[in-house]
């Protein structure tokens, strides 16, 4: 009968754990008719996701393959190319109508110092495309192992970085896999050390300018608040004598 098709695809192809996927939507209070932006969308499987439970879903990436195999592998979404520096790529983006929801799972420009100028200026220039009281959310899959500690930002970076911009900051933890999954890896010896970060920040229910998002970002970088964390000051260190 193929009945599973009445909600589309998404009912047997989520993209992440469905812990995480319940988190965005409802904790954010994500339903039918949001807009949503997914920035590092690779391949486009989340914005499919999202598509098919009713949402306007909007894909950006960095890599032109992964926009062009999205966008003829899902013509009703729409896909868009972020250039580099991203920073200055994202002035307009979804086709500019205010947004509930973006979600940031990659972009270079925060793959440094998340307290300098560009990082900064890349969450400004987003969240000046939020609808008052809408989300900004770090989506990011970490390695707790110990032999990957010290190997990528600490939990704290992304939540101090946000919380350089007005809004209600909060942080969740999720397991990087479903319950069944975890326990036939148990019965093979198997262990998880991963974990997905949603660190999210819910804009003021005042809107406010795209100039003054500009400015709330050259004020935090002109805090002198330092590099974020050691893994980001040894990746400086290591560009400086390349």
């Amino acid at each position: 009968m193929g009945w599973t098709r009445l909600l589309g695809s998404a009912v047997s192809s989520v993209p992440l754990p469905r812990a995480v996927v319940r988190h965005l939507l409802f904790a954010h209070q994500i339903g039918l008719g949001s807009r949503v932006l997914d920035v590092g969308c690779g391949q486009g499987d989340l914005v499919h996701f999202l598509d098919d439970l009713g949402m306007d879903a909007v894909g950006l990436d960095e890599s032109p393959d992964n926009v062009q195999w999205a966008a003829e592998h899902e013509p009703r979404s729409d896909f868009q190319l972020v250039t580099t520096p991203a920073e200055q790529s994202l002035e307009h983006i979804a086709n500019d109508e205010p947004l509930d929801l973006i979600v940031v799972r990659h972009l270079t420009s925060y793959d440094g110092n998340l307290f300098c100028a560009s990082s900064f200026q890349a969450t400004a220039k987003m969240l000046q495309h939020l609808r008052p009281n809408g989300w900004f959310t770090f989506l990011v899959h970490r390695d707790t192992s110990r032999r990957a500690a010290g190997a990528s930002h600490e939990v704290s970076c992304f939540a101090r970085h946000l919380s350089f911009f007005p809004g209600t900051c909060r942080v969740s933890h999720f397991a990087d896999c479903e319950l069944s999954t975890i326990a036939n890896d148990w019965l093979h010896l198997h262990r998880h050390h991963g974990e997905f970060l949603v660190a999210s920040l819910r804009v003021p229910h005042v809107e406010l300018s795209a100039a003054e998002w500009q400015r709330l970002a050259l004020q935090a970088a002109n805090s002198h608040a330092g590099c974020c964390c050691s893994w980001a000051e040894r990746g400086i260190d290591q560009r400086r004598a390349a």
